[in-house]
């Protein structure tokens, strides 16, 4: 009998060993305690064009509404979208932009869904776009479709992934007109130097 109980115990081991991921608790492993960097390379397709488009940089992000791109290659570049303001520099063609977050223009599209991802918001997600979540014992995948679009076109659609009990992973977004972008992610850093960091950036683009 003793010995029946112990491989019905180690049988059910795997099991009891897969904790279910939901969609709070990886918005919640997202969400930084202080501030988060990301290193990312991003690949463009786009379908007027046979070749590829390649970008590497780093994301930055701090709760509640702060998020950062800083593109280092090809060209170095800054966008960065504090509440409902974006502000964006080119510092190779002296262009520097100052405007409201339109969430639903396809050109934004990507900066709102890690906005809203890297400070852990599914409030703000949830206004944005229709959530669909799936996990498996490896993986889990968030699939979002904008709400806003035009009637006789697809919406938006970003698909987030990652590994079963990290961050995300990768990030894919699809245009109406079959443009995309995707996204390799590093995992999160956090603490104090990257908030540093993120602060004299800030103060950077601002001083454009």
């Amino acid at each position: 009998m003793i010995k029946k109980i112990a491989v019905v115990f180690l049988l059910s081991l795997p099991a009891m060993g897969f904790a279910q991921e939901s969609i709070e608790s990886v918005m919640a492993r997202m969400k930084p305690d202080i501030a988060v960097k990301i290193a990312y390379q991003e690949t463009r397709y786009m379908g007027l064009f046979d070749d590829e488009w390649h970008g590497s940089g780093y994301l930055y992000a701090e709760i509640p509404d702060v998020m950062l791109k800083q593109q280092l290659q090809p060209e170095v570049e800054m966008m960065a979208a504090q509440g409902s303001q974006l502000t964006y520099s080119k510092p190779a063609t002296q262009t520097f932009h100052q405007l409201q977050i339109d969430e639903s223009n396809p050109m934004m599209a990507s900066l709102a869904a890690f906005k809203g991802m890297m400070t852990g918001n599914l409030v703000y997600l949830r206004q944005l776009y229709d959530l669909k979540f799936a996990s498996s014992e490896l993986s889990w995948t968030l699939e979002m479709l904008a709400k806003d679009h035009e009637p006789e076109e697809e919406p938006i659609k970003i698909i987030m992934q990652g590994l079963s009990e990290q961050a995300a992973n990768k990030m894919s977004v699809i245009l109406p007109d079959g443009d995309r972008s995707s996204y390799e992610l590093s995992q999160p850093q956090q603490g104090l130097l990257i908030k540093t960091k993120l602060v004299v950036l800030l103060q950077s683009l601002k001083g454009q």
